[in-house]
């Protein structure tokens, strides 16, 4: 399984440019799948015999109403079959990677290559975006849009590098690098968030730093670490800024901070005035809020969608796309407006009591572990906040390299906590009779 994580991570990551510019055959993407797949199988069968021991009775409720509500969703939509398969690939490919530490024990050491080659993969986003952007400015190609990395998608590409930003700087809560490294690091990771034009870095990089300083340092440190924190983000603001300004102002004739205060612009970026069913455009609240409105009339559309797949496209051909995906296309460009459109408002809300989970998870493992997944754990709590916050920002569901990301690592925290409330019942000292009383009873009980 350590192999088979290794290359899944490998795949993930650099199979989609590989594909693109035609290093590899183009099946080498379902790679990914194929592996999940056979994780899936495994987890099944080791989780068989061991019950899933390792996993708490919270997530079954969890998992098990997400799956009557896509049931529900399917049955009342009568969904075709091509439709369910795709929705079914895009939802469920990465899930079983979640229970896989449950099965499978992942130490230190394991988790430490783990974690270096996930920076690995972060180190080569730098130099592949800012040769992309150069390459497309030189054509006359202004826009930050093709600043994709190997991930294939500038927004993704962003929501990954400002998670792995939450880990590097759980590492440095737990002193397992200096602040002088931290800054570096963070410099180096979200060097391509600065020429991709990605607007939302602005606010999710100070949600995910401060969340994880708050929610994952030691009570007794928290106002050095968040001083600290204060520091690091003003040199980084001070970084992206001018650099985004740069590429920017040509096209726009103006920079990011006036693009945020000038009167009804940022306000015409979330929400377009003709929004509605078989419109052209659609902000990123329209996306919410039109759906809401168009299933308010249907209450079941309103609680379970209009079925899984069944509002999307599908790379596997016309027979796999969504019945309703020409109707709701402008509307599926957030993670929270596809939930809506395909699972509900049930589904949505579920999502977010996971994710909620999650987090809880993080930070009762950052409070009592003092090990590698205890650093892991206090970065996870700002990665939680970003994915939550980035769910109203971008479409995350169709890429399958941030559900890998969530999903496993979630798993191995989730797995830890489960681990060490094993180990402190183990160590719970036994009650020690009092004297003369037999062992069990209580006093004024009768034997």
């Amino acid at each position: 399984m350590r192999a088979a994580i290794t290359i899944l991570i490998l795949v993930s990551f650099l199979a989609p440019y590989a594909v693109e510019q035609g290093w590899i055959p183009s099946a080498t993407k379902y790679l990914e799948e194929i592996i999940a797949a056979c994780v899936a199988g495994y987890v099944l069968f080791v989780g068989a015999r061991t019950r899933f021991a390792n996993v708490r009775a919270e997530y079954w409720l969890v998992f098990g109403a997400l799956a009557i509500v896509v049931m529900c969703g399917v049955v009342v939509n009568t969904e075709p079959s091509g439709p369910l398969f795709a929705g079914m690939r895009a939802y469920l490919r990465h899930l079983p990677l979640f229970f896989l530490p449950a099965v499978f024990a992942i130490d230190d050491k394991t988790l430490r290559r783990q974690l270096l080659l996930i920076l690995a993969m972060a180190f080569v986003q730098a130099p592949t975006t800012i040769y992309q952007r150069m390459t497309t400015w030189s054509k006359g190609h202004i826009s930050g849009d093709w600043a994709i990395g190997t991930l294939m998608n500038s927004g993704i590409l962003s929501i990954f590098l400002i998670c792995v930003a939450c880990v590097i700087t759980g590492m440095y809560l737990r002193k397992r690098i200096s602040l002088k490294m931290l800054i570096l690091l963070l410099l180096i990771v979200l060097a391509p968030t600065m020429v991709n034009e990605t607007k939302a870095t602005l606010f999710l990089v100070p949600i995910g730093i401060l969340t994880t300083v708050i929610a994952g340092a030691r009570p007794h440190q928290r106002l050095r670490n968040s001083l600290a924190a204060l520091f690091v983000l003003s040199v980084f603001m001070s970084v992206f800024i001018p650099v985004y300004d740069y590429y920017v102002k040509p096209r726009w004739g103006y920079g990011l901070l006036d693009f945020m205060t000038m009167p009804g612009r940022l306000e015409g970026y979330l929400e377009k005035d003709d929004a509605a069913i078989g419109a052209q455009e659609a902000g990123r609240v329209d996306a919410i809020r039109v759906p809401l409105q168009d299933f308010a009339r249907d209450p079941a559309k309103l609680a379970f969608g209009v079925g899984i797949g069944n509002a999307s496209d599908s790379a596997l051909g016309d027979q796999f796309y969504g019945e309703y995906y020409r109707r709701y296309a402008m509307f599926g460009q957030s993670t929270a407006a596809r939930l809506i459109l395909e699972t509900g408002v049930l589904g949505l809300a579920l999502m977010l009591v996971l994710l909620m989970m999650m987090f809880r998870d993080a930070k009762a493992v950052a409070a009592r572990d003092e090990t590698l997944h205890g650093a892991l754990a206090a970065g996870w709590t700002g990665v939680i906040a970003v994915i939550t916050c980035a769910m109203v920002y971008k479409e995350m569901i169709p890429f399958g390299t941030l559900g890998f990301f969530l999903f496993y690592f979630s798993g191995v925290i989730a797995a830890r906590r489960v681990a060490l409330r094993q180990r402190a019942r183990a160590q719970a000292p036994v009650p020690v009779p009092r004297p003369g009383l037999a062992p069990g009873r209580r006093p004024g009980t009768a034997i």
